[in-house]
């Protein structure tokens, strides 16, 4: 026999599916089910009370309904209440909290978590922190992951949470940015532009830096105007300078419109 739980919780996902604008009444059915019991209906109307959706905004009742739901073993609710913690929202940061509650989430196998534990830890100012988070990024980069990888070569560079080696922060970054990441892609291209922990190689960078102007990147944009500006490893091209100066500029980087506007008037 079907419970008085499972018939609110079932109300309320055929408002969401059949009704989803009607908020009012999709939080109201969030709310019955959550007060008898539901624990998938307290995140969301944790989540309600936050935003104010369907209802009066009110953190402190959002933060009640998500940790009796984190209580009660809800992964997502436990996430959200790092996020709560960690950026502030309807509460008062507290990075040891947001720490605390996506050790939490992750311990649940919430793996988004751990991502954002790692991101927290690794802009930690204790060695010990920042190990941690490299051996996350790590281990989310060895299961394919462009950002974790990213994010390891970042260490080596820095040397944050591990010895520096541009030599690893590279190879990295080339694991990275095999996977599509355009930061990573910047990051070689720069590299190999500039000699950083690898050969000067003019044709390398500007194949990198197209990959990630490719993705809307406007750095590598600037950077693909200044080898066509400059003759760098292409022939000289104004047109083509202007070209790629004028994409970056259009998103609002400041030296390329800059190097536009010294282009217009030679």
């Amino acid at each position: 026999m079907r419970s008085l739980a499972d018939a609110a919780m079932g109300r309320a996902w055929t408002i969401e599916e059949t009704r989803p604008d009607d908020r009012k009444d999709l939080f109201e059915a969030y709310l019955t089910a959550a007060r008898l019991g539901k624990m998938e209906a307290m995140t969301n109307v944790g989540l309600h009370f936050l935003y104010g959706d369907g209802v009066r905004r009110d953190p402190k009742r959002s933060r009640m309904w998500t940790e009796k739901a984190a209580g009660l073993g809800d992964d997502v609710a436990a996430f959200n209440l790092g996020l709560a913690y960690d950026y502030g929202r309807g509460i008062r940061k507290d990075k040891t909290l947001a720490e605390a509650w996506y050790r939490q989430a992750a311990a649940m196998g919430f793996a988004v978590a751990e991502g954002n534990l790692a991101y927290l830890l690794f802009a930690s100012t204790e060695a010990q922190q920042q190990q941690e988070a490299v051996r996350i990024y790590r281990k989310h980069a060895r299961q394919g992951h462009a950002i974790p990888a990213y994010n390891v070569g970042l260490a080596y560079e820095l040397g944050k949470g591990v010895r520096k080696s541009l030599k690893r922060a590279n190879a990295y970054y080339e694991m990275s940015a095999k996977g599509g990441y355009a930061e990573a892609q910047l990051a070689l291209g720069y590299n190999y532009s500039n000699g950083v922990g690898l050969p000067t190689d003019a044709l390398r960078a500007f194949a990198w830096f197209r990959l990630a102007a490719g993705q809307g990147h406007p750095s590598a944009s600037f950077n693909l105007g200044l080898m066509f500006a400059n003759g760098e490893g292409v022939p000289k091209s104004k047109a083509r300078a202007m070209r790629h100066f004028r994409d970056a500029a259009s998103q609002g980087h400041v030296k390329s419109a800059r190097w536009l506007r010294k282009l217009q008037k030679a």
